[in-house]
């Protein structure tokens, strides 16, 4: 995929024009799964090793330039959704829950990154 694709993709993806299922299952979940499959070992990497040297350094930046894609990963999945939510025309429970559960996992994040 070039550049130009991903922009598309971010973009559809960010108006909410995917769908509900698709956006949440897709990049909500699976999305969200995979970042967490690189974000987990480093972070638990750096909480376990001391952060001396230049690997040290490395590692520190490693896991700033991770949390800020996760971050900004994150609100694109979240307006994404809240958009895809709201133009869905099934039953409107699921709209709903995909909007409480996308906001209690940022009230969960935030309260993790906090303590």
């Amino acid at each position: 995929m070039n550049v130009a694709s991903w922009h598309n993709v971010i973009l559809k993806l960010w108006r909410g024009q995917y769908g509900l299922a698709r956006t949440w299952w897709l990049f909500g979940v699976l999305g969200t799964a995979l970042l967490n499959l690189v974000s987990g070992p480093l972070n638990a990497l750096l909480a376990a090793s001391t952060t001396e040297g230049i690997s040290g350094a490395v590692l520190i930046v490693s896991a700033m330039i991770v949390a800020v894609i996760g971050v900004c990963y994150g609100i694109v999945v979240t307006v994404g959704t809240i958009r895809a939510a709201n133009a869905y025309r099934g039953k409107r429970i699921w709209s709903w829950l995909a909007i409480i559960v996308t906001a209690v996992a940022w009230i969960s994040a935030v309260t993790y990154v906090a303590l």
